[in-house]
């Protein structure tokens, strides 16, 4: 089982290659959008060492969860990952919002369309770079994020068009610790409906937010990604903890973090929200590769 520490220094960003076609692709102005050189250098990650360079697989797109940044702890994931073989051209991320270094700010996040767009063209360049299907690796918020991504449709908030489903390609897709039918955090071993006593909190507003709790009723944009099935990938599969003292266990009688019609389920028993995506590493790339874990 892999251990990261977490250090929000870790610098990132996209390799020369990589800026390039985006540049000659989309214009400057796109490429500027993905790559957040506006958090220095912790903004984005991936990219070909040299023009041409081969990928012996699919490349993996890592969407980070509430309250980070490419360049924290999905970039120190990427080191386990280049243990098991992965290259700087397999590995990619960027940023759908900036926590300002403010511990709290996280209460504040939506999932709103700006989000959902960043990460649909984050997939989608990587998937044009590299001519090949596409692996994404989520976690937390950035589980349904990605999920909505990949769906496509309207948004919840305001109807703007995200476009058709991009399931075609995307290979392998893996949620780790995602609020996809909300959240009940776990505090000494009891389960606390918290959106559904907070709803005026921007996380749990009840459109673009995580209500959930007030059974049977949940945000729009949770019934949105859970309406339809198996649209995030080829494979799918979750991965989630019984403890998880932030995204909990069970809301409303479904386990928090699985996605419907997931091939495989793979519950981390003693692990917290945080450990339950650092000590996943392994699995993670067994999922990947489709071996047994």
């Amino acid at each position: 089982i892999v251990i990261l520490s977490l250090f929000h220094s870790t610098s990132a960003h996209f390799s020369t290659d990589f800026t390039q076609y985006l540049d000659d692709t989309y214009g400057v102005g796109k490429r500027q959008y993905l790559e957040r050189n506006d958090l220095q250098n912790r903004g984005s990650f991936g990219g070909r060492s040299r023009h041409g360079e081969a990928l012996a697989r699919n490349p993996v797109v890592f969407v980070h969860g509430v309250a980070h940044v490419a360049g924290s702890l999905n970039k120190e994931m990427t080191f386990y990952y280049k243990s098991r073989g992965y290259t700087d051209a397999e590995l990619y991320a960027t940023t759908y919002e900036d926590p300002k270094g403010d511990p709290l700010r996280w209460i504040h996040y939506t999932m709103k369309c700006d989000h959902v767009k960043r990460i649909r063209f984050m997939i989608e360049a990587v998937h044009g770079y590299t001519g090949r299907q596409v692996d994404v690796v989520a976690f937390s918020l950035g589980v349904p994020i990605s999920r909505k991504a990949i769906l496509g449709g309207k948004c919840v908030e305001n109807g703007e068009e995200v476009g058709q489903r991009i399931t075609n390609i995307v290979g392998t897709f893996i949620g780790v610790a995602g609020p996809n039918v909300g959240v009940a955090p776990i505090v000494n071993g009891i389960s606390f409906a918290l959106c559904a006593m907070s709803p005026l909190i921007p996380i749990c507003n009840p459109v673009d937010g995580l209500f959930s709790g007030f059974c049977p009723f949940k945000s729009r944009f949770i019934d949105d990604i859970n309406f339809h099935k198996h649209y995030e990938g080829g494979r799918v599969y979750s991965i989630g903890s019984k403890v998880d003292e932030v995204v909990g266990h069970m809301v409303c009688g479904d386990v928090s973090f699985t996605i419907a019609t997931t091939f495989n389920l793979f519950f981390h028993k003693v692990n917290n929200y945080f450990q339950t995506f650092k000590h996943s590493g392994d699995v993670q790339i067994a999922m990947l590769s489709g071996s047994s874990f």
